[in-house]
């Protein structure tokens, strides 16, 4: 793991961040849940080509978006297997604590509703969008 990475996983870990990203000696730092800080960064006008995201889960959601921010490597605590596979074939490191068979919903009886999305992704360039409608819907609830 590229030092940039330890150093964002320690500054996730000490200070319970959920999402750091970083390059080089500077850091942009997250408390918000899900893919909120990814969907932030993303508009935020900001290049993140060749930088290096800590994450506490990554779906295929998730993956869609750090693909499209042009990370170059990733460390998850946790992480779906489909994830796993949609970075590694976009040239994307890998680094995680634990990789799970599927990100799981609040109540663990059935997958979160954003893999439900991903999972019917075609094209990448569809992925913002399908995220960010299924994020309105849920919130709606």
């Amino acid at each position: 793991m590229h030092q940039d990475l330890e150093r964002a996983k320690e500054a996730m870990e000490l200070n319970g961040y959920t999402c750091v990203i970083t390059f080089d000696s500077v850091m942009f730092k997250s408390n918000e849940r899900g893919v909120q800080p990814l969907l932030d960064w993303l508009y935020s006008g900001n290049k993140y080509s060749g930088w290096r995201l800590c994450d506490k889960v990554v779906g295929k959601a998730a993956a869609y978006l750090h693909i499209i921010l042009g990370v170059r490597e990733i460390y998850a605590e946790v992480i779906s297997q489909s994830a796993k596979e949609l970075l590694e074939e976009n040239n994307i490191t890998v680094n995680a604590g634990e990789i799970v068979p599927a990100i799981l919903n609040e109540t663990k009886d059935a997958p979160h509703p954003l893999e439900t999305v991903a999972d019917g992704i075609t094209d990448i360039n569809d992925s913002v969008i399908a995220i960010e409608m299924a994020l309105r819907r849920m919130n709606k609830k």
